[in-house]
């Protein structure tokens, strides 16, 4: 069944999902994950099911140049562009270590990017639009504590007030699973990257 996401920007308001899928078991992943995934495939994922892996990164204000951090509108489109595409393929290597532990448990996989500066509520904005009645994500600290009181992380956040049909379970790492030294390129099930953008509307 095929699935259609619609990109979210400042000036867009959250519809809801196309076709929709119960079967799929939310990922939330960022650098050192691994023990997330693994935990999910274990414990969250039945036969028949996929694991949709989902990644949050900031909105990109200032560009790394030789003289210092500079904001995009002191660049072309073109060096934005460029410093776009790399951070790009940044996330979609990131990715791959938790694409192949999918592989190796004959588990489907896809991918999700999102771009926000606040990952808890755009998860929770991501929930509805989604329908995502399984979400997996292990602890982290917040960004900035404007939307997640001091000493909560954004997993007990998300879990705390998630809506009542989407099921949230926060992970803690145990035993980090050892990384496979398979070298072999990742096969994601239906070849895709989405990408949702979440930018000034939760600044």
């Amino acid at each position: 069944m095929s699935r259609e996401i619609e990109e979210i920007g400042e000036d867009s308001k959250i519809s809801t999902i196309k076709d929709a899928e119960t079967n799929d078991v939310y990922v939330v992943v960022g650098k050192n994950d691994l023990y997330v995934v693994q935990w999910a495939l274990d414990h969250a994922v039945s036969p028949g099911f996929r694991v949709c892996l989902v990644h949050i990164f900031p909105t990109i204000k200032y560009i790394p140049t030789p003289v210092g951090n500079l904001s995009r509108s002191q660049l072309s489109k073109e060096q934005v562009q460029v410093y776009i595409n790399e951070e790009n393929n940044r996330r979609k290597s990131l990715l791959v270590k938790y694409i192949r532990l999918c592989n190796d448990a004959k588990v489907p996989v896809d991918t999700m990017l999102v771009e926000s500066n606040s990952p808890a509520k755009a998860l929770l904005d991501l929930i509805p639009v989604v329908n995502i009645t399984s979400l997996v994500i292990g602890n982290r600290p917040p960004r900035s504590t404007r939307l997640v009181k001091k000493g909560q992380d954004i997993g007990e956040y998300v879990q705390k007030n998630a809506p009542e049909f989407c099921e949230v379970k926060v992970v803690s790492q145990v035993q980090q699973p050892k990384q496979s030294c398979d070298l072999r390129q990742p096969e994601i099930t239906r070849n895709f990257l989405e990408c949702i953008c979440f930018s000034r509307k939760f600044d």
